[in-house]
Order: C-alpha cells, then structure tokens, then sequence
C-alpha cells in the first residue's frame, strides 16, 4: 500500500510516501511545543476538533515533522510558489521532498505525507484542506498518529504546511465515516479546487460537500454501490478514483446539497468482505456555526455546561526501567467559558478516564492527588482560550506496557471532553 500526499488550492501537487518499519510505543519522543510555536499550535487544535467531529482519534504533534513542516513553509514564502519539492540552491532549501525534510530533522520512523495550501489565515488553510477530500484523506486517516503543522506569511496571506505520519499496523477504529454520523452544520457546497481532480474533466462548481470514508489498517476497499438522498428524493453524485491508496471511498454530490438530512448509504467490500454503511448527517446554510463534534452524550447540570476542554499536546511516552521514575506532562486548552482556578471547586483536575485506580493500586502513581487523578492543573488560573500543563510521575513496578487513559476533570461538576488522549508507559 502506498500514500501519497497532496497540496490544497487552485492547484495541486502530489508526492509519493516512504514506508519504514511500524512503530512501537516506545519509540515517540513526542515533546511538548515551544510556546513560540502557538500558530502551529493553533493548527494542530483546529485538525484534532476536525478529526474528533468525525470520530477519527486526536493525535499529538511531533517537533521534528513541526520543524520539517515550517521549513517547507519558509521555503514556499521566501520562493513564492506552491507544492512539495523543493530545489537546491533556493532561499530556505532543506530537502527535495516531504521524507527527506523529516529525515533532515531526525524523523525517519514512519510513512510520512505532505499537505500544503496558501491562504488568508493558517486555521482557514487547515480547513480548506479539509474540505478538498483527497487532502482531508490524510488529514482524518485512523492510522495517523502524529502531525507538525507550520506557517509562513507570504504576499499578504500564508503558506500552511502538515507533514502527517501513519502507522498502518496499529490498533485503532475501524472506520472513519466524514461527514459522520448524527454531524450537523455540514456544508452544502464545496468549490471542487483540488488536483488532480475528484470529479470528472469539463464538469463545474459548486458541488455538493464531500462524503466520504476511511478504513483502517490499509485494507482494500471497493464500492459495489453509493446512494445519497435528501428527503427521499435521489442526489446525483460522482464517484471519485482511488487516487493514492484503496482503503477509501469518496463522492461528490454533482450540485450544492440541500439544508437538512442527508443519507448515505455505501455498499463496500473491505478487505474481501462485503458489508454496508448506512449513516444521516445534517447540512446547514452558509452562514451556520461549524460543524458539530460527534461524541457520546454525556449528562450534565446546568452549571456545568460551560467547562470544556481540548487536548494541545503531550511529552514524550516515558521508557523507563523497573524502579525507575519518568515525568509526564499533558497540556490542555480552557474551550469554555468558565474559568478554572487551582484550589478552588473549579480547579481542572487530570483524571484517569472511569475513575480507574488500577495504575496507583499497582504502584506506579508518585505523588498522585488521589488514586485516579494524576495531577491537578499546573496554571494558576486558567481563563477561557488559556492553556495549562498538568504534569506527574509514574515508576517502573514490573515490565510490560501501560497505557493511561486520561481527560481532565472539574470534581463534583463534571467531566471534560473525551478525545481519546492516551499515554502509554513501556517499562523494561
């Protein structure tokens, strides 16, 4: 199987990935971000409510694909040209293509894809290449794992560059349906500016929004049939190539949908299989609020409403030996609109997700608050849109890998949002 990774605008280019060896747990030296890097940042947060909408699992940045992804960006800006390659000789040149600049900064452990756009803004190019679905392919993929994203400001906009990298052996979900499931505010129209082009030579624009889905483990999948209904009533589609790898399906509807329901209904073989995706989403006209995460509903009082969170970035997933010590750190966004204060009824606490104390009954907790919580929020004060670390140690008790599930926590009030943040502890 074979990626290839693309650029979003008017025109696009496309590069071929390199394979290498799976990874294993032990082998993500993920740090966290300088605080200089709050554009890259801010990418990252924009893709990961992206991906969470549509069920995909958030994935943390890695510094090394951050520095491959902004020198690209520099180059574009200092060049003032698009694409992947780079050449040798120019302003900012830091490798011919995607893999060689990951390598150039350390990373060399993974497939490795390219997207790049120009654009007002770096979140409104993080989005527009969402929306092109050979783009948003790599972007929502399930075996992704990690991301660097980087901006240059170029001719009054920006150049936007994510170097993304999948493991294609890893557990994860098994599909991943965009739009998703029960999604709302979904788009009625896209322009069609993607290269090369999912939908057939001499048609035109607008077109319906994108629908598509994504299969894990790079299994072959083939559409045997695709139906999309608004209100019982048949929407004509296109049915795009597999441009770049078999383990997905798209269609573009040939004309803005409507505002209200849609239903899809993809008819697949996957991996020798055949079987059925029947899902509902709802679009919402130009002018609705973005589109709404999919999540499982979770109770809450109405004092609660306003504590959310979103997941930024964590450190490196520790190695450790038996007896041996390693600090973590997770960092965390404030997305409500409550305050959270250390020492207060609101202070964010890190929680274990189920209130599971298997972890500190086994020993490995150093100096947790309380058995299923970790750490409390590093910050002070964390204002909405602020950002707070929380940081604790585990110890290496008997050799295996643990992996702690965490979210933070207002005790009392309620729990934050789920995104599926994870560590995982290998101990030799």
């Amino acid at each position: 199987m074979r990626l290839r990774a693309c650029a979003a605008a008017v025109s696009l280019t496309l590069v071929a990935l390199v394979p290498a060896p799976a990874r294993a747990a032990s082998a993500l030296p993920f740090s966290p971000m300088p605080a200089s890097a709050a554009t890259a940042t801010d990418m990252l947060l924009a893709q990961n409510e992206l991906r969470y909408a549509v069920g995909a699992p958030t994935i943390p940045a890695d510094p090394r694909l951050a520095a491959a992804a902004q020198a690209h960006a520099t180059y574009l800006a200092l060049n003032n040209t698009g694409g992947h390659y780079e050449t040798a000789g120019l302003p900012g040149y830091t490798g011919y293509a995607p893999h060689d600049r990951a390598v150039a900064q350390g990373f060399d452990a993974a497939f490795v894809s390219e997207v790049a756009t120009g654009n007002s803004d770096p979140i409104a190019g993080v989005r527009q290449l969402w929306d092109a679905p050979y783009h948003r392919l790599g972007l929502l993929h399930p075996n992704a794992y990690t991301v660097g994203w980087g901006s240059a400001a170029s001719g009054g906009g920006y150049k936007v560059v994510g170097d993304i990298a999948y493991d294609f052996g890893m557990p994860t979900v098994d599909v991943v349906r965009s739009p998703a499931a029960a999604q709302s505010g979904i788009p009625t129209a896209w322009n069609g500016y993607e290269s090369p082009s999912p939908v057939p030579a001499g048609t035109s624009g607008p077109y319906g929004y994108p629908i598509m889905a994504v299969w894990s483990g790079g299994r072959s999948v083939t559409l045997r049939g695709a139906a999309v209904t608004a209100d019982g009533a048949a929407v004509p589609i296109y049915v795009a190539p597999q441009q770049f790898e078999s383990d997905y399906v798209v269609v573009v509807p040939q004309r803005p949908l409507p505002v209200g329901t849609i239903d899809v209904r993809f008819d697949i073989t996957v991996g020798g299989t055949w079987s059925t995706q029947e899902w509902t989403f709802t679009t919402a006209a130009a002018s609705a609020q973005p589109a709404t995460p999919v999540s499982p509903a979770t109770p809450t009082t109405p004092s609660a409403a306003s504590f959310h969170s979103a997941w930024m970035y964590e450190s490196a997933w520790p190695t450790i030996s038996v007896g041996q010590e390693a600090t973590v750190t997770l960092a965390f966004k404030n997305t409500g609109t409550a305050t959270w204060t250390r020492g207060t009824p609101t202070q964010a606490n890190l929680g274990v997700n189920g209130d599971d104390a298997t972890f500190s009954s086994l020993g490995m907790a150093v100096g947790w608050p309380v058995p299923d919580r970790p750490a409390i929020q590093d910050a002070p004060v964390v204002m909405p849109g602020g950002i707070t670390t929380f940081t604790f140690t585990v110890r290496g008790v008997a050799p295996g890998t643990y992996a702690l599930h965490l979210r933070p926590v207002i005790d009392g009030i309620t729990w934050m949002e789920d995104q599926g943040v994870y560590v995982t502890v290998a101990v030799r």
